[in-house]
């Protein structure tokens, strides 16, 4: 992906292709050499629309997306369970990353219940998420 300058003899196709791949879709156009005004100005307008291109979007990123393999619906909120110590011990937990670091906010359902855990573990993961978007408005 990016640019590649074509030269088709055989079908008086000369000019340069721009193409970027973002979360799936492609957007290219083709800057011909004839019609910008020659090879050095074909380069130009397509390396200027590849960068307009690629300013505009924001970087592809995990954050907001649900994995295939998610149980709970939500992003970053999901059901443990297990035995530690010798004590089985189940909760809903939230998770999110923050200065490169991967935090968690873990919720009884001894304590809570299950619905009520998951519903603690949903609202901590929102508000991380309504902070992150607020500090990163290019990314929502």
């Amino acid at each position: 992906m990016g640019i590649c300058r074509i030269d088709q003899p055989s079908k008086s196709n000369y000019g340069y292709y721009v193409r970027i791949r973002w979360r799936g879709v492609i957007y290219a156009k083709f800057f011909s050499d004839k019609k910008c005004g020659g090879t050095d100005k074909a380069w130009e307008a397509a390396e200027a629309y590849f960068h307009e291109l690629d300013a505009s979007m924001p970087p592809d990123t995990k954050v907001g997306r649900l994995s295939s393999r998610n149980t709970s619906g939500v992003v970053g909120v999901s059901r443990a369970a297990g035995v530690k110590r010798g004590c089985a011990y189940a909760h809903w937990q939230a998770w999110w990353t923050a200065g490169g670091k991967t935090k968690t906010a873990c919720f009884s359902i001894r304590k809570y219940g299950e619905e009520e855990s998951k519903q603690m573990a949903i609202a901590a993961r929102k508000k991380w998420e309504e902070e992150y978007f607020e500090a990163h408005p290019n990314l929502a």
